[in-house]
């Protein structure tokens, strides 16, 4: 038995398909391209991927479909949000989830996540709140570890899945996946009149989509995953890693 909340989902989770202009997830040329991208990824990155899959318990497919949407398989810059590596990591995210793990979790940390933290980034164990100087910090190791970038990252989705947990349903991956690119306290997933109370109520990814109050990116970011020919049908029921 694990640890941590059932991860529940179908795949594809919406019939709707990710569309952005001549991009359209549904086209032969666009799925293989897709499918040659996550084995890529696979190639790359495999071994860390499926190290802390198992850790934290989401499995190899989701954050190889992570790995997908966010950067493209890249161990790409910082952007304006200061968003970097395989997984976009942003430092205040990863520190708010370190340091606010029991706040969600009910199971201790992982301790190989936290002895990666000892080793790369003992400051962030001692501090007792968020600064700049912690921030350039953080972000220097998300930038150049990807074992670390995918830690962080696997370990703010767990977190995320966690926080929208509930008996009967799970750990809601569409909501954990609008927070982890919104944000855990986006407005469309928040109690009506509270800042930072969960909404742990489930609802259909087609309703996340449709719904003006998440933020388009996030809309489009579900649609690349659980949706029709997105990441997630690709790797669970095409088996693009070993097709």
């Amino acid at each position: 038995m694990g640890k941590f909340s059932t991860i529940k989902v179908r795949v594809p989770d919406t019939t709707q398909v990710y569309k952005y202009g001549s991009n359209n997830y549904s086209q032969p040329n666009v799925k293989r391209a897709n499918i040659a991208l996550l084995k890529k990824i696979n190639s790359d990155y495999g071994t860390i991927i499926r190290y802390w899959g198992t850790i934290f318990e989401t499995g190899e497919n989701l954050i190889t479909a992570f790995i997908a949407t966010e950067s493209g398989g890249k161990m790409v810059a910082p952007n304006r949000f200061n968003a970097t590596g395989l997984m976009q990591v942003t430092p205040p995210s990863f520190y708010d989830c370190f340091k606010k793990w029991k706040n969600e979790v009910d199971a201790e940390m992982p301790e190989q996540a936290f002895a990666e933290v000892q080793s790369k980034l003992p400051e962030l164990i001692k501090a007792k709140s968020y600064s700049s100087a912690i921030g350039v910090k953080i972000i220097n190791v998300l930038k150049s570890d990807a074992n670390f970038n995918v830690m962080a990252g696997t370990l703010v989705l767990r977190w995320l899945l966690e926080r929208f947990s509930s008996v009967l349903f799970g750990g809601q991956l569409n909501k954990a996946m609008v927070a982890y690119n919104a944000g855990a306290y986006t407005r469309s997933l928040v109690v009506s009149g509270t800042k930072t109370t969960a909404n742990t109520n489930p609802v259909d990814t087609a309703a996340l989509v449709a719904n003006p109050i998440v933020p388009l990116e996030s809309r489009n970011y579900l649609l690349k995953m659980l949706g029709k020919d997105g990441f997630l049908e690709l790797l669970v029921v095409g088996k693009a890693l070993t097709a």
